[in-house]
């Protein structure tokens, strides 16, 4: 049960890295190609496009982290300042929503791929460090915690089991227990 809990958030911590490193290599592109053509179409130095990507990228990565810490995550396209509702009253305010969610849908589409690359990898090391250690003896005191809760059947308060709040919490951060914490008093049922 603990090895293969581990092993779960292994694989998630792999795939979320992977995934955060695949957005920002997709928001690298979309800087440097996209600074790229606004400097070729200005007749600008091109010199100064790989220190503005960088610069973009750390402005982005600035961004993701602040939202994480905030406990915030990606935004649905409602959610973010993006969106914008003139009402269906007329017909001009249905085309002008029309027309402006033609600009605003895919810069909510390039947002989010670009707050995926910070996003993804915080994730990634929350889940890696989510692995329980290994110590003698944890692997059978869970599963006989878990019997213990499976016999009683119920909703019951955690204070009732004081000798086993560890495996408890351990119990619930692996999914095996359902937890709730609503009523103050952490309620727990296997």
């Amino acid at each position: 049960m603990l090895a293969a809990y581990n092993r779960s958030q292994i694989l998630k911590a792999v795939f979320l890295a992977l995934a955060g490193v695949i957005c920002y290599l997709i928001a690298w592109v979309f800087f440097k190609f996209g600074l790229m053509m606004i400097f070729s179409g200005f007749r600008l130095p091109m010199v100064w496009v790989p220190w503005l990507t960088v610069g973009a990228l750390l402005v982005i990565t600035g961004s993701g982290y602040r939202q994480w810490q905030q406990g915030g995550g990606f935004k649905t396209y409602v959610e973010s300042s993006l969106f914008h509702d003139l009402g269906e009253d007329s017909g001009s305010a249905v085309w002008a929503d029309h027309y402006a969610r033609q600009v605003t849908g895919p810069a909510y589409i390039v947002s989010q791929v670009c707050l995926g690359g910070p996003l993804f990898l915080l994730k990634a090391r929350k889940h890696f460090q989510q692995r329980l250690g290994a110590e003698p003896g944890l692997e059978e005191r869970l599963k006989k915690v878990l019997a213990l809760l499976r016999a009683a059947n119920k909703w019951q308060s955690i204070d009732e089991y004081p000798p086993h709040r560890r495996e408890i919490l351990m119990l619930a951060q692996m999914k095996q227990i359902d937890f709730s914490a609503h009523k103050g008093t952490p309620r727990v049922k296997a």
